[in-house]
């Protein structure tokens, strides 16, 4: 992945050539966006926008085939490069993804309806199967839960994007680091931590947040991923402070894997109890006073 960061970096022609032909393959959107916020970060917004009209032309393409994520993944990693960029605060970065996280459901229940109704048709017919060898009637039921079904549905797939997103920006971030200043990045994000009112906002809002108005929830899965990359980030930080080495973090990120559903709220909760005891902060006073 360095060569082809290297062979980005060679001039605008190579930067917009390979940022196209991988914005061509809707699996491999990521790395064009990661190809031009690398560009947006090293040379600036001017040069950055102009390859992005450029890649941006293959998503035009795809979401008129009603494929949007190409288009969407393309604008918002960039729009994340070039706030990193400017502040030079992934806590700032982190926390635009709640906007970004809105702007992407509304830009996905007006453009793409029937892809929505589609995934909540499963949805629902998998809970009144559930329901129904429970022995309940679902009619109620249906009625009831649709509008939540499809809101969840709306975030989660919004969630999905933003991850992409993340994970294209992280890439950017790590080229540059390895082509104009190697650890840097190892440096940055081992120091990625909320402040404890953000922490504690982010996490009332996504445990309280539908219950104040249920379009909210639309919202509530990004609401999360500021937390997660603030958890990630401790844990490869101890992991470093300690000189674990690698092992540790491919157990943990299986780990991840495997068990999404209990590991993905251990570390939203261990993220904001680090914002309140910087877990860092205690581990290399522990190793300075050893």
């Amino acid at each position: 992945m360095r060569g082809l960061a290297e062979l980005a970096m060679r001039g605008p022609k190579q930067a917009m050539i390979l940022a196209i032909v991988f914005a061509c393959i809707p699996m491999l959107f990521w790395v064009s966006a990661a190809i031009i916020s690398l560009v947006v970060l090293r040379r600036g917004a001017a040069e950055g926008l102009k390859l992005l009209s450029w890649a941006a032309l293959p998503g035009i393409a795809w979401a008129a085939m009603g494929q949007f994520s190409t288009i969407i993944g393309l604008t918002t990693t960039v729009t994340l490069a070039l706030i990193l960029r400017q502040t030079v605060s992934w806590q700032k970065t982190l926390l635009a993804l709640l906007p970004a996280g809105a702007l992407i459901a509304l830009v996905l229940a007006q453009l793409a309806p029937q892809q929505i109704t589609l995934i909540s048709d499963l949805v629902m017919t998998f809970i009144r199967d559930y329901v129904q060898q429970a022995g309940q009637s679902t009619d109620d039921l249906v009625v009831g839960l649709r509008p939540l079904v499809e809101y969840g549905v709306i975030g989660v797939v919004a969630w999905f994007n933003l991850v992409s997103c993340i994970l294209g920006l992280v890439l950017a971030r790590s080229w540059q680091s390895h082509l104009y200043n190697p650890g840097g990045f190892r440096e940055e994000f081992h120091r990625i931590r909320l402040p404890l009112t953000v922490a504690m906002g982010l996490l009332a809002f996504t445990l309280v947040g539908a219950t104040i108005a249920p379009f909210l929830l639309v919202v509530v899965p990004a609401a999360t991923l500021p937390l997660l990359v603030a958890g990630l980030a401790m844990i490869h930080g101890l992991v470093g402070m300690r000189q674990l080495g690698s092992f540790w973090l491919v157990g943990f990120y299986i780990l991840l894997i495997f068990v999404t559903q209990l590991a993905y709220p251990v570390i939203v909760l261990t993220a904001c109890l680090d914002s309140l005891y910087d877990f860092r902060a205690r581990a290399a006073n522990r190793l300075h006073q050893g």
